[in-house]
């Protein structure tokens, strides 16, 4: 009796897990799942890989399934444009929301998902706020180039004694780079020399590199509760969790000093939101709101200063790869800048400088996808797509289509330039995301950017370590995002 109770219920979880496996009708074609774990296998950790070789094998918008995860990946920039317009396309992953509030969550804290991860009314709330706010305290606006430019200068000052050694610039331009919207966000400066500061960002750029979107947890978050992968996702949460430590006593100190009649950043700003809800449902309301302040402070903290960094090293790398391209940008700097402080400004009589930074962006792609999810069931192309499937942006796919884009591969600034040698514009470049969640930083990350690159050019000259350059590795890190592989300068005064 008992043999045959145990049979009757391994055949009815086999029925179970085989009819879990199965994508729902009219999906869109992809590769074969299996049960439970769904495309895991093909998938591997470079989740890039797999969705380039389904779009050649399946077309522009694929089927697949990630664990239990009933997901879409789109390849084509006409289909996506229209999708990610769209607000029932604007939601999140459940998994990931899951996970991420593991991650940077702590104990019993009330939270949406601040605004990287949360969804439908509440994610309008919360960017719509910040986006305004981030806006009145300059994000975006030519003033806040003094800002920028003086980090320019200290990170020029300390480079300066370096020159002629092999260097690592990597975690060299993190903190400077994160300062000017650091200042914004809490009103103060972070000391390019803490210890506590530099563990922060050289973890953070870890975790990018050592997680996938496709790794085991991130699928099936319950796993972190299982011995082995409790002990590896204790590990990947200390840099989040040393993160969420730097925000928190930044919270705690405007806290402390608050005015009701005078907001000095952002963090004030959003205190004094939320000390003017009074309705429940709101994501600023009470402790919902506290726990949202903590998410998007280090939403913003976090991809604020990793992104713009990560960029701003593949630049200097691809500079060391290929040295005419420097000889020319300085060229440019010497022209219309001469000795003194590059100015916003000068960008739109620099676009050989313009179409640099644009092909780094391009060829980089260091966000090459992002997961949004469906609030409600739709019909895309004649597909019909589950409320809560997950719906993946090909981005790396799009800004390398040979039909689309000339040898692809290949690093070209003349890619964004037209005959006259002057700057073209190309629609499918999307390096900052299309529709209702493009990147609220672009702005800031552009002046960034600019600012940055032809100020040390104007002061220093970069070289590889080695005899021929062309031995320097430009291809990225595979990871969260895509990384800057390790690479070292020798610098050297410009007269």
């Amino acid at each position: 009796m008992i043999l045959l109770i145990l049979v009757f219920i391994f055949i009815a979880l086999c029925m179970i897990l085989k009819d879990k496996s199965r994508l729902p009708k009219n999906f869109p074609p992809g590769p074969p799942c299996l049960p439970v774990i769904g495309n895991v296998l093909s998938v591997g950790y470079d989740l890039k890989s797999a969705f380039n070789t389904w779009r050649e094998k399946y077309g522009s918008i694929v089927g697949f399934k990630l664990g239990n995860q009933t997901s879409v990946v789109i390849s084509d920039f006409d289909t996506l444009n229209e999708v990610f317009k769209d607000d029932r396309y604007s939601g999140r992953p459940e998994n990931l929301q899951e996970v991420f509030s593991a991650f940077f969550g702590k104990g019993k804290e009330k939270s949406t998902g601040g605004i990287v991860f949360s969804h439908g009314d509440h994610w309008k709330e919360q960017r719509k706020f910040a986006s305004r706010t981030l806006k009145d305290f300059g994000v975006g606006k030519s003033g806040l180039q003094t800002l920028i430019n003086d980090e320019v200068k200290k990170l020029i000052d300390e480079l300066q004694n370096d020159t002629g050694k092999p260097i690592d610039l990597r975690l060299r331009t993190n903190l400077a780079i994160v300062n000017t919207l650091w200042q914004v966000l809490n009103g103060e400066k972070s000391d390019l020399n803490n210890p506590k500061m530099k563990r922060v960002f050289k973890s953070t750029t870890e975790f990018i590199v050592s997680n996938s979107l496709s790794g085991p947890v991130m699928i099936m978050p319950w796993l972190r509760h299982l011995p082995y992968f409790n002990s590896k996702f204790e590990e990947a949460r200390k840099s989040p969790q040393e993160m969420r430590e730097i925000t928190s006593e930044s919270i705690q100190r405007h806290k402390d000093s608050y005015q009701e009649d005078h907001q000095r950043d952002f963090i004030d700003c959003y205190i004094k939101k939320m000390n003017e809800t009074e309705e429940s449902g709101s994501s600023f309301y009470n402790e919902t709101g506290e726990g949202n302040l903590q998410r998007t402070l280090m939403d913003l903290f976090g991809a604020g200063s990793e992104t713009t960094a990560t960029i701003l090293c593949f630049a200097f790398n691809y500079l060391i790869r290929f040295p005419s391209i420097q000889q020319k940008i300085q060229e440019e700097i010497e022209l219309v800048i001469g000795s003194r402080a590059p100015l916003l400004e000068d960008r739109q009589e620099m676009p050989y400088t313009d179409a640099f930074l644009h092909e780094v962006l391009r060829h980089s792609c260091i966000v090459y996808t992002t997961p949004h999810a469906t609030t409600e069931q739709v019909t895309l192309h004649g597909y019909t797509l589950p409320k809560g499937t997950a719906v993946y942006a090909n981005i790396w796919w799009i800004m390398n289509d040979p039909e689309h884009w000339d040898k692809p591969e290949e690093f070209n600034p003349l890619r964004f330039m037209n005959e006259a040698g002057k700057f073209k514009k190309n629609d499918r470049f999307i390096p900052f995301l299309i529709g209702k969640r493009f990147c609220l930083g672009q702005n800031l990350a552009q002046h960034e950017l600019f600012l940055f690159l032809t100020g040390l050019l104007q002061k220093l000259s970069f070289s590889s370590i080695y005899e021929d350059p062309e031995m320097v590795n430009i291809n990225p890190i595979v990871g969260f995002m895509h990384q800057c592989p390790e690479f070292q300068v020798v610098m050297k005064e410009r007269l």
